[in-house]
């Protein structure tokens, strides 16, 4: 389980999990959508002694209550977790080491958090050593503050440790080494293994906002292999970078005193212009050209 990066926070990460996972201290795990709350958590079990052991990762959001006080029930009647989606399998019994990862439960209703109420107070009394993993979007005193988590739950995590991810736009220098791994495994699922990476789509990438974060560029960068004609270089297509954002950007730089690739921003600004044209003519080569006032010839050479 890999947590990559090279910015002082996600070094400080690496330490938090190496640290957590030599015990079995419950944890709550708090960072905005994607930026990899599941995978730390994950880490956290696997880098453990526990990491053979069983463990229960659950979307409470995406699962129906009554699914929840099921699984809840069983665990504390039987000591067994049912899964919530196909009764028939996956089930296992609760042992020392187990892990239950808990998803999203600030994005659940009142009903189901009431059955993880339960649940938790079920894993602290228990005398098997039980931990437990709750990922969250903001700190729960905020949650409980603005209602959207009941106190409760709270007060049963007061002792636990907490983690903070940080959002990727607050650690630009991770952003070309997760590129690098994932055009390693993205290109090496799509059978274009080998890709050398444009340093120049690396410093477009970098400024990005990523408002989705890691999962946003995990993304972007699938569509680019994906949309690429070249088997053998890592580029950012044209359209996929808000060419307007990236004119504002450099504008910014500029005003900043900040140095960067004019000549790649402008490639990424021109071509997004052209591609807007292109689909107001839907995609009429001639009609864009004449209102470009450019021939074809040379339309068609700056879409290269």
């Amino acid at each position: 389980m890999q947590i990559i990066g090279t910015s002082p926070s996600t070094k400080r990460l690496r330490e938090e999990v190496r640290g957590l996972s030599k015990g079995r201290k419950s944890v709550v795990i708090i960072g905005e959508e994607g930026v990899g709350k599941g995978l730390v958590a994950e880490a956290i079990h696997l880098e453990s002694k526990d990491a053979r052991k069983p463990y229960v990762r659950l979307n409470v959001a995406s699962t129906d209550p009554s699914l929840v006080k099921k699984l809840v029930e069983s665990a504390i009647v039987s000591g067994e977790f049912i899964n919530p989606v196909a009764p028939d399998h996956g089930n296992f019994k609760i042992v020392d080491g187990t892990t239950l990862i808990l998803e999203d439960l600030d994005r659940s209703g009142l009903a189901a958090q009431r059955s993880i109420c339960d649940l938790l107070a079920f894993a602290r009394k228990s005398r098997k050593a039980l931990r437990t993993i709750i990922l969250l979007g903001s700190p729960l005193a905020q949650s409980v503050r603005n209602g959207s988590v009941l106190p409760g739950i709270l007060d049963e995590t007061k002792r636990w440790e907490t983690i903070k991810i940080p959002p990727l736009r607050e650690r630009p220098e991770d952003i070309p080494e997760l590129v690098e791994f994932f055009v390693k495994e993205i290109g090496k699922d799509l059978g274009m293994s080998g890709m050398v990476i444009d340093s120049n789509a690396i410093g477009v990438l970098v400024r990005q906002e990523w408002k989705e974060n890691v999962q946003e560029l995990k993304r972007l960068v699938e569509r680019s292999i994906v949309l690429s004609r070249d088997k053998d270089v890592f580029k950012l297509p044209a359209g996929l970078v808000n060419e307007q954002a990236e004119l504002i950007r450099i504008l910014d730089r500029i005003e900043e005193g900040t140095d960067f690739a004019l000549d790649n921003s402008m490639e990424i600004i021109e071509k997004g212009i052209l591609l807007r044209t292109l689909g107001k003519f839907e995609f009429n080569q001639s009609r864009t050209a004449r209102f470009l006032k450019m021939t074809e010839d040379t339309l068609r050479y700056r879409m290269k």
